[in-house]
């Protein structure tokens, strides 16, 4: 029996070194990402599971080691049981919830009648109405009461959609995929590459303006990428995915931005005041030969940082201005 654990522990362990031997690689561009994987068949076939929505028409399979493609299915994007099962239930109770909403707004407007025909209401007495004044606020207390009761209602009818309309948004995002591809390949054991585009996976631009005089500026460009998706290698792009394979790519670090370039550009006209409320507004051109993307930008004068303000787009030989006060901004 121990023997026999060992080895379905040693299959299993084999198995996933496998899995994890094949390289998962991302290069993110500044307006989508190239997904690329390398698996190993199985008897022929080779399944691969793509993390998220990939832009149509981007599938490309390539073949290695002289194997062949006989074959691709595209499989849609499944959601597990559970998942399924329990969004089911939370659009169910949605819509309950949007039924009561629409029930308490008519139960508003009917008690909100109701207290404005009371107040309305000429007091008469009478034989059988000896006190019409107080039948009169009886019947407008109770309109008032119900629609105290009707507000509250709503307000916990409110709260509970919100909830369960965030928690949708928080499963259907943590549980988004893509399709799974099937490859049926020759030999039994060829390998293959699998190439898409993920259009939501992209880097934004972000700058570092360091002044050191007045005639010249340091700036330095680096890349934040936004929701790349765990267990790939992430390399950054300088360009867009219609320039093509870059010639040279950033190896990514987790949780820090990846510098791309640093140039020293000319300032034609720099106006600084520095104190308590400090202000600035920096003219440069832009002498990189391309083209920058609009982002965000840290100021630096003197190794001091003055804030952070948008740093506008940039055509190559154009002029740029940089600066903490609105009405200044081109």
């Amino acid at each position: 029996m121990i023997l026999r654990t060992l080895g379905c522990i040693l299959a299993l362990v084999t198995a996933t070194s496998t899995a994890l031997a094949a390289p998962h690689e991302l290069t993110v561009f500044s307006d989508g990402a190239l997904l690329e994987i390398e698996a190993t068949a199985r008897n022929g076939v080779v399944e691969v599971s793509l993390p998220a929505p990939i832009r149509d028409g981007s599938l490309r399979i390539k073949p290695l080691d002289a194997g062949s493609i006989q074959r691709v299915d595209i499989l849609p994007f499944k959601r597990p049981d559970r998942v399924q099962k329990e969004l089911a239930g939370l659009t169910e109770q949605k819509g309950r919830l949007e039924d009561r909403l629409q029930a308490l707004n008519t139960r508003e407007k009917i008690f909100a009648a109701a207290a404005r025909s009371q107040s309305s209401k000429a007091p008469r007495k009478s034989k059988n109405n000896p006190n019409p004044m107080a039948s009169v606020r009886q019947g407008t207390d109770f309109a008032i009461a119900q629609l105290e009761s009707v507000y509250t209602s709503r307000r916990r009818t409110e709260h509970e959609l919100r909830n369960v309309t965030n928690r949708v948004d928080q499963l259907t995002r943590n549980t988004a995929g893509g399709p799974t591809v099937r490859v049926v390949v020759t030999p039994p054991a060829g390998r293959v590459r699998v190439a898409a585009v993920l259009p939501y996976c992209i880097w934004k631009a972000h700058y570092e303006l360091r002044l050191t005089d007045t005639a010249t500026a340091h700036l330095v460009q680096l890349a934040r990428p936004e929701k790349a998706p765990s267990g790939f290698i992430v390399r950054l792009a300088p360009a867009a995915l219609a320039d093509g394979l870059p010639q040279r790519t950033f190896l990514q670090t987790p949780g820090k931005a990846t510098r791309l370039a640093a140039w020293d550009l000319p300032v034609t006209q720099a106006k600084l005041v520095i104190g308590p409320l400090t202000s600035f507004a920096i003219s440069l051109q832009n002498t990189t030969g391309t083209a920058l993307p609009g982002g965000t930008a840290d100021i630096f004068k003197l190794g001091e940082f003055l804030g952070t303000v948008d740093f506008p787009a940039a055509a190559p030989q154009s002029a740029l201005s940089v600066t903490n006060q609105p009405h200044e901004a081109k």
